[in-house]
């Protein structure tokens, strides 16, 4: 996740007019992962997304400083806590709202025309990702969980739950995968789609434990992810043979 996000940014930016080299944004999000890890650190670092957002509210690298300071010293000396109880959601929710709009219009701005639809695709599992983290929520409130789901209902909400779980690579892999069908690369697409089912069957993607938690291909915790993973391998199968020249 971190590695794509460092690779996602680092083309948000160039979209935005600024050119960074991805190899040292990934270094340096490698190395401060390491030293954050020397010092207790167990969250992985990379860069913030938003980055035309903040360019376009007039942010500059004294901010990303500022930001450093604030959060790292705040953190450090128990500050953050007491900061975060103080600032009502109702100040920072249009700030995030602000950034999440420019964040899924530079999306479709920055990408080729013909490449809408694959733009598109991508957000159908991020969706997911919301509405299972909404539902979870709403059900926790009520003194329910999705065990005491039955029927439909059950079946509904396993089925949210795979598309949201590994959102991200889930959303990378079809929006590449579908670029690659409209740009008729239908080798590239096959690819794409058997990494998909590769990842289907350890989890990395649609995995149907809660929490998105990872399995080994031999040690499947149902039949869901072998099915997922067939899927993908026909459509892969199915690009492969379109690659081929008409005879």
């Amino acid at each position: 996740m971190t590695t794509v996000g460092g690779i996602d940014n680092t083309e948000s930016a160039a979209a935005a007019g600024d050119q960074y080299r991805t190899r040292d944004v990934l270094l340096t999000e490698a190395l401060a992962t390491c030293l954050a890890a020397f010092a207790g650190g167990v969250v992985q670092n990379t860069p913030y997304i938003g980055h035309p957002a903040y360019k376009a509210m007039g942010a500059r690298a004294g901010y990303t400083l500022a930001t450093g300071i604030v959060i790292g010293g705040g953190a450090a000396v128990g500050a953050l806590s007491v900061l975060v109880g103080i600032l009502p959601e109702a100040a920072v929710a249009p700030i995030l709202i602000f950034i999440g709009l420019e964040i899924a219009a530079q999306a479709f701005l920055a990408s080729p025309r013909e490449h809408g639809p694959a733009v598109a695709l991508t957000f159908v599992p991020v969706a997911a990702a919301v509405v299972s983290l909404e539902s979870g929520t709403f059900l926790g409130a009520v003194g329910r969980s999705a065990a005491d789901l039955s029927g439909d209902a059950a079946l509904a909400f396993a089925a949210l739950t795979m598309l949201a779980n590994g959102f991200i690579l889930s959303a990378v892999l079809w929006g590449s995968g579908l670029t690659a069908i409209i740009d008729r690369r239908f080798a590239a697409a096959a690819a794409v789609l058997a990494i998909a089912s590769v990842a289907s069957l350890c989890g990395l993607v649609h995995s149907p434990l809660p929490g998105g938690a990872l399995f080994w291909p031999w040690n499947l915790p149902s039949a869901a992810p072998a099915h997922v993973a067939g899927a993908y391998g026909v459509a892969a199968v199915l690009c492969w043979l379109l690659g081929f020249p008409r005879r």
